[in-house]
């Protein structure tokens, strides 16, 4: 294959270093990739949107100095933007409200109507031209969900349709980034869904076609009919799980490499996402580098990942990532990082005990913990694999300690589940040396606060079970107690009140 390169998601609230990007290029290197895509988002420093330059984000300096390293050595380092769709970063800090297509709970658009939301994206554009010196330069364009929200978008897709609001909007950048003699590239889930599109675009773009569960034969062969290069994209399955469900990744990487060859694509650029809600690349990246001896060399792919990350890690990986998934119905392919999801995401840790009771606290997740015994007696004391190790184990022993806790609220002994709760402080406080640990190395920042969060709560409840009347037969339902919406006397819980069975 000509491209074998994979993405760093340095968006999701990543701040590397120099000294540590130059790291994980040059192991990059080693291990068989010759392109590394960085995904900035809000998190480059931005001459045209000063504002949106949070702490630790990437500079222009940084990007050239790597880039002048790392060119002689045949690796290239690509841009990555977004510039319609998750633009969230942009709009939510202050300064950029003006950009919003329109109100959005996720992930947040641009206007594609308003001629200084375009004008926007190409300052964006040009900034990271000015920067990287690399042939591609990737727009983005994924999951533009909000097509038609506003009033004046509404209007011209009812003239055009969607599919010509997006090539109304991408043809032009695409071609502003050829007139600067480079190459545009975008994601192609939105050009599947609005085909038409096509039409508008500059054969020169290449589309990045990204599936995660399954093969992209149909659609890479439907977009080089259409005279379009492509790059197929797997992902490594981070973002939607625990911390990796490794078959799966392996299993969607292979196909795409197949399916990349037969159709004579470009070659794979490997996805890693959504480093953040208590997932960390430290734990991951000897995964991603056995991806590139893949790719690159064909070879084994245990035998590639002992190599970058040794026999024993090895062997724990298999173990969190494919053993302790299979274990569990709650953490199996498929279930969207419920784990993370109840404990962290949500903000309320009590969801956990809500929805995993009956899997936690029974033989099931005995044999987790021995999953995780058996995985952390493998690695050394700093491995930083020994953080997803003690979330598993750790969500374990909360759902235990809070069904405790129910119990004695059951019997009506507050006290004693008030008491019980308040164990879980110290259950908490040993996540935190691991996350303490990812954001100085650069990863987020935010998940020592997200812990502090879950320790609030924590003590939220604590303080609204001691607050109850005592010598009284009535107490509202636990369920309703732990729930974000919980208002004292409220008896009915009418909102709380509406998810229990």
């Amino acid at each position: 294959m000509e491209f074998v390169g994979w993405m760093y998601d340095v968006a999701r609230e990543q701040s590397p270093s120099e000294q540590f990007l130059e790291e994980v290029l040059s192991r990059s290197r080693r291990a068989g990739y010759n392109a590394v895509g960085l995904y900035l988002e809000h998190r480059f420093a931005y001459s045209s949107a000063p504002w949106a330059a949070g702490p630790g984000c990437l500079t222009p300096e940084v990007a050239r100095q790597l880039t002048e390293r790392f060119r002689p050595q045949g690796l290239r380092i690509i841009p990555f933007l977004n510039t319609l769709g998750h633009m969230e970063g942009f709009i939510r800090s202050e300064g950029g409200q003006w950009l919003a297509e329109g109100r959005s709970s996720g992930s947040q658009q641009t206007c594609p109507s308003r001629p200084e939301c375009a004008e926007f994206a190409r300052g964006l554009i040009a900034d990271v031209l000015d920067a990287f010196d690399d042939e591609w330069v990737h727009l983005g364009g994924d999951e533009t969900k909000q097509l038609g929200q506003c009033e004046r978008c509404a209007a011209r897709v009812e003239q055009i349709g969607k599919a010509g609001l997006y090539a109304e909007y991408f043809a032009p950048l695409c071609r502003s980034v050829l007139e600067r003699g480079r190459r545009p590239c975008l994601w192609g889930d939105m050009l599947i869904q609005y085909p038409d599109a096509l039409d508008a675009l500059p054969r020169e773009t290449v589309i990045f076609d990204w599936h995660y569960d399954t093969r992209p034969a149909n659609t890479t062969r439907m977009f080089r009919q259409r005279g379009f290069d492509v790059v197929c994209c797997p992902s490594i399955h981070m973002y939607d799980s625990g911390w990796c469900f490794l078959d799966a990744s392996r299993q969607n990487i292979d196909a795409h490499a197949e399916d990349a060859r037969r159709l004579d694509a470009l070659g794979v650029c490997v996805t890693t996402w959504e480093f953040s809600f208590f997932t960390q690349y430290m734990s991951t990246l000897p995964i991603i580098y056995s991806t590139g001896r893949r790719l690159a060399h064909g070879e084994d792919w245990n035998a590639a990942l002992v190599a970058e990350g040794g026999k024993d890690y090895a062997l724990a990986a298999d173990i969190l990532g494919n053993r302790i998934p299979a274990a569990a119905r709650f953490l199996q392919p498929g279930t969207w990082r419920q784990l993370r999801d109840r404990f962290v995401i949500r903000q309320n840790p009590f969801y956990l005990w809500q929805d995993w009771r009956e899997e936690a606290c029974g033989s099931i997740c005995d044999r987790i913990l021995q999953l995780c015994d058996d995985a952390a007696h493998l690695l050394p004391a700093q491995s930083p694999l020994l953080f997803p190790i003690q979330l598993h184990r750790v969500a374990v022993q909360w759902v235990r300690l809070v069904e405790r806790a129910h119990r004695r609220y059951a019997d009506g002994d507050l006290a004693a589940c008030a008491s019980e709760l308040e164990g879980g402080h110290a259950l908490f406080d040993r996540l935190r040396p691991g996350l303490e640990q990812a954001a100085r190395a650069g990863g987020s920042a935010a998940d020592p606060a997200r812990l502090d969060l879950l320790i609030e709560k924590l003590e939220r409840i604590c303080r609204r079970i001691r607050a109850l009347p005592t010598g009284t037969a009535h107490r509202p339902a636990f369920q309703a107690l732990i729930h974000d919406a919980y208002v004292p006397s409220d008896q009915a819980a009418w909102r709380p009140g509406c998810g229990l069975a």
